[in-house]
């Protein structure tokens, strides 16, 4: 099982999809049957059809302007 199938679980099971936004670090080691190192936090965002989620990634040590800008 991936992450992929994850998402499949979660829109096919309801009980799944209630413990994993509830707490989503612990579904996943669950279901992948892996351990998510100490100090790494999940969140789980539910996208609806009025709602998107925009990511901002950490700001990297140099930003390189795009040419034009």
């Amino acid at each position: 099982m991936d992450l992929h199938e994850i998402i499949i679980k979660a829109w096919e099971d309801e009980t799944f999809k209630q413990e994993l936004l509830r707490n989503p670090k612990a579904a996943i080691e669950k279901e992948l049957g892996v351990t998510i190192p100490e100090g790494i936090d999940i969140q789980i965002h539910e996208q609806t059809e009025t709602t998107i989620h925009l990511v901002l990634p950490p700001k990297p040590e140099k930003v390189q302007a795009k040419e034009g800008s």
